[in-house]
């Protein structure tokens, strides 16, 4: 299996334009506003929005990408959530990310009321950074903490092992094999998220492919969380979108288990195009 450092050296060529640019020996990235591929971070452009990921839901998006890139997410997302060794060449880069931003989130809110606001959970802080920026634009926000949340290692385990998972139906007579490297991944999250799944840790693409339902209402505050969240617009708020697969299953069981006006979907980066 490929790790990160040969899927970056395989993508030098592949520049990201736009906002940014990136050096994959020092794991730097750059703001630069000159080109317009990728990337797209200006102003005029952006917010975009993406009405056929999800049958009746608009999922809005900060940043345009633009190109595909053999990487799951780019060298931005990794600088904003200081992963894989990645990082802005300087703060003036980073401020500049940030004020471009900001801006566009203003926009954001200027075209859509923003009410009730629901942060899908992450392992780290970017997606409450997001919901910080973008309901710092609107009067009437109000942020509810908690009302999704990740399924342990072990209930994504028994959806697995179930006859009919999709695991099942895709891996098929490779199943065991299969499940040996997904056993792998879950002792990585066991010891690093402390038993949390995170899709994160799933390096195999196609295995994260099939690997669709990892979130779960939280049920020992439904009945409060339904009397904020019934009648209701909502925002679900994201980083990035891969292939979808989690704001998929994030706005399935908000439909399934409470009754909102509406649901809409905002990230930061939006999904390959």
């Amino acid at each position: 299996m490929r790790n990160l450092d040969t899927i970056i050296s395989e993508s030098i060529n592949s520049v990201l334009n736009e906002g940014i640019d990136f050096d994959p020996m020092t794991r730097t990235v750059a703001y630069n506003p000159s080109h317009e591929d990728n990337v797209d971070t200006s102003v005029e452009n952006n917010p975009t929005i993406d009405k056929e990921l999800i049958q009746g839901i608009n999922v809005w998006s900060i940043f345009k990408r633009k190109r595909g890139n053999a990487l799951d997410g780019n060298p931005l997302v990794y600088a904003l959530k200081n992963e894989a060794g990645w990082h802005f060449r300087s703060q003036e880069d980073a401020d500049a990310i940030e004020k471009q931003f900001h801006l566009i989130a203003e926009k954001f809110a200027s075209m859509y009321p923003i009410g009730v606001t629901i942060i899908i959970p992450s392992g780290n802080e970017l997606n409450n950074h997001i919901a910080e920026v973008v309901m710092s634009k609107s009067e009437n926000a109000q942020l509810i903490n908690g009302v999704i949340c990740k399924m342990t290692t072990e209930e994504v385990n028994d959806i697995v092992m179930q006859d009919g998972s999709k695991f099942r139906e895709y891996y098929g007579d490779s199943f065991n094999e299969a499940y040996y490297q997904l056993c792998a991944y879950f002792e990585e999250m066991n010891e690093k998220r402390n038993g949390s799944f995170s899709r994160h840790f799933v390096k195999d693409p196609d295995m994260r492919n099939v690997l669709d339902v990892t979130l779960k209402i939280s049920e020992d505050r439904y009945a409060e969380f339904a009397n904020k969240i019934n009648g209701q617009h909502i925002l679900l708020v994201d980083d990035t979108i891969s292939r979808g697969q989690t704001i998929t299953n994030a706005c399935n069981i908000m439909m399934d288990s409470y009754a909102p006006k509406s649901i809409t979907v905002l990230t930061l980066l939006s999904k390959l195009s």
